[in-house]
């Protein structure tokens, strides 16, 4: 009786809350009943198979959660086009030749999903995009718009900046609204975190900026894995909208170091626990500098022989070219990352790919809750990107026997990679296929 009464609350509720509405509900339910859970989830399939997402969730009771989010797990038909788990980013997009352009070829080959920010070129980031949807008469619908804002002028993350008010957060969101020629974003994220101000006040500011309506869900960057663990508790426990999303740094070149100021990575595998748990909890993870600001896309980039490591500690001036290119080599430029470069290179020629797309590829590969961003100044560089998610890919072919051999790995490169496409077109491909590499496999 309590599972048909909680069943015909879920329906109803559905009805009411989403059936005129654009948002993608999620429903949030304590896994008592297995039973429960399998009834639920074949009525949320009848009754729309495209656009619900049952996640259960020991944090939640009997009492649902209908949270207004659209990750890229969640798109309704209308927005499913293309890789929704490749996000446009555009930090860089104000140096673009032709922004536009470039925007246009993105949401041709089937890009959706762009990532901005307050501080990106000062508002630049957000003014092109903006100014780009309404000269193309982009419908709002159609695209996921994510942005970023709480640092108010400081662009590098420092920790001894002013202190965040509500008044200068609603600001900036009102600014970005503004730029962007925008009701609303699909998300907003604190672009850093301050543990001056308790997550407490983070939460109810971010159900605030939901309850105006001005974003459908919000998440952060760069927050450690404690902090946000902490604040999506307190969310969950005082009946508020939890976090839905963190933006770290992963890569296959793994930071030896912190990359900028106040920033945060889940690249290694002593992060793997970290990465469970925000699958478990259906966390995005939104990540950043997957190509590690090149050196994971141009093979030849920063030479082991020629990268000066005793610069490394030398003074410069914050914000410099000088102090970006010292944090990017004395993060990204050191033996293991070298010996996975020479390793993903060879995997790239012998699947007569790019070493970008085996980067990508790997990211990707870490959880199924990874969606990556990546900056595209040129229209060319987007057909690397477009088809990835057709893809598997064993990433243990790049990682290898890791640097305590000092070897590279030669017999690494297996049937590593497989075009999905290919499996469902080719019965008799699964039979080819080694059975380490079937098992791994996702069943979806």
């Amino acid at each position: 009786e309590v599972e048909r009464i909680f069943i015909i609350g879920v329906q109803d509720k559905i009805r009411s809350e989403a059936l005129h509405s654009t948002q993608i509900p999620t429903i949030f339910l304590k896994p008592f009943s297995p039973k429960m859970i399998a009834s639920t989830s074949l009525l949320l399939l009848c009754w729309s198979a495209a656009t619900l997402t049952v996640v259960p969730s020991e944090a939640f009771s009997m009492q649902m959660n209908i949270l207004a989010t659209r990750s890229h797990h969640q798109f309704n038909s209308n927005r499913s086009e293309g890789n929704s788990r490749v996000i446009f980013g555009t930090a860089a997009i104000g140096q673009a030749e032709d922004p536009y352009g470039v925007l246009d070829a993105a949401f041709e080959k089937g890009v959706r999903r762009f990532d901005l920010a307050r501080t990106y070129g000062q508002g630049m980031s957000e003014k092109v995009f903006g100014e780009w949807m309404e000269s193309r008469n982009i419908d709002r619908r159609s695209v996921h718009i994510i942005t970023k804002g709480g640092m108010g002028d400081d662009k590098y993350g420092d920790p001894l900046r002013p202190l965040l008010t509500r008044s200068c957060l609603m600001g900036e969101v009102e600014a970005s609204l503004d730029t962007l020629k925008v009701d609303n974003v699909d998300m907003y994220m604190y672009h850093r975190d301050d543990p001056r101000i308790p997550v407490a006040q983070f939460v109810v500011w971010a159900n605030e900026i939901i309850d105006d309506g001005k974003t459908f869900a919000w998440g952060v960057s760069n927050w450690s894995f404690e902090r946000f663990q902490e604040a999506h508790e307190y969310a969950t426990s005082e009946g508020y909208t939890p976090p839905t999303a963190n933006s770290p740094q992963l890569s296959l070149a793994a930071p030896a170091c912190e990359v900028w100021p106040t920033t945060y990575t889940v690249s290694g595998e002593e992060h793997k626990d970290q990465l469970d748990w925000y699958h478990q909890k259906g966390v995005e993870l939104i990540c950043w500098e997957v190509l590690a600001k090149g050196f994971m896309a141009v093979p030849d980039l920063w030479c082991e022989k020629t990268v000066d490591r005793s610069l490394f500690e030398k003074e410069v001036e914050v914000g410099t070219d000088e102090w970006r290119l010292q944090r990017i080599q004395r993060a990204y430029c050191n033996t293991e990352n070298y010996r996975r470069r020479r390793n993903a290179v060879r995997v790239a020629e012998h699947h007569g790919m790019s070493l970008a797309q085996i980067a990508a590829l790997y990211a990707m590969s870490v959880n199924p809750s990874v969606s990556i961003i990546l900056g595209f100044l040129e229209p060319s560089q987007i057909d690397d990107v477009a088809d990835l998610h057709h893809y598997f890919f064993d990433n243990s072919c790049v990682i290898g026997e890791g640097s305590d051999t000092g070897k590279d790995d030669d017999d690494a490169i297996i049937e590593n990679i497989l075009d999905l496409r290919t499996l469902k077109t080719d019965p008799l491909a699964f039979s080819k296929l080694p059975r380490e590499v079937v098992s791994k496999i996702p069943v979806s």
